[in-house]
């Protein structure tokens, strides 16, 4: 059988792709014989610094990052979500739990560890996040996690220490600029005939993987 394969852009420090998660969970359940999702990474918080100091969280400051993180989950029925990370130990940085991220799904794509292992380790980062409130820019939250999972703690720094994950983000990011992603997430359809942004209805993912999969049998999409 055909397959539609998409790629899903996001930051693990973004608000909107963990409360977006059941979308995903609700297309890979409905049709996992038919689909194949393809990870990336896109550090859009390269600079959280930057963005408090200058950038667009400047205004509201860190008690307000903390405050829009909370009420976005609370809007989405996770009321387990509090922000207080943003103001307890605030990370500089998406850009290590990303090269991290990297780092699991290479392990992945070379089944040195079992299939869906990157995506369960990027769904339990951001729980471990925002529902934990620990730093995961941290090394030891990363690798402590990996162990959580039972994966091999010894490849996952081996390929943080040699580079090889930072080159893989580095190449998600010129993908990223190529393709003109937006932000996070982002699901990139047929190589970027159709793209989804940010918050929208599961409704609307899921109208159009049902057409996109309905086109399958004609060897393209039903336009």
């Amino acid at each position: 059988m055909d397959t539609l394969a998409f790629e899903y852009w996001s930051d693990p420090l973004c608000i909107w792709a963990f409360v977006a998660q059941s979308k995903l969970e609700h297309v890979l359940d409905r049709w996992e014989r038919c689909i194949d999702v393809r990870y990336h990474v896109v550090p859009i918080f390269g600079s959280v610094v930057g963005r408090l100091r200058d950038g667009v969280w400047a205004k509201q400051g860190v008690e307000g990052r903390a405050e829009t993180t909370r009420r976005v989950a609370a809007a989405q029925g996770r009321e387990d979500v509090s922000g207080a990370i943003w103001l307890d130990d605030c990370p500089a940085s998406s850009w290590p739990p990303c090269v991290a991220l990297k780092a699991v799904f290479a392990m992945e794509s070379v089944e040195e560890i079992a299939p869906g292992s990157g995506a369960a380790y990027q769904l339990a980062m951001r729980e471990r996040f925002f529902i934990e409130n620990k730093n995961v820019a941290r090394r030891s939250e990363q690798l402590t996690l990996a162990e959580a999972l039972e994966l091999p703690r010894a490849s996952l720094e081996r390929r943080l220490d040699d580079g090889s994950a930072a080159a893989a983000l580095w190449e998600d990011h010129e993908r990223r600029e190529s393709m003109r992603i937006q932000g996070s997430p982002t699901y990139v359809f047929e190589g970027g005939r159709a793209m989804l942004y940010g918050n929208f209805p599961v409704h609307v993912l899921t109208a159009t993987v049902a057409e996109l999969v309905a086109g399958l049998d004609l060897g393209g999409s039903p336009c």
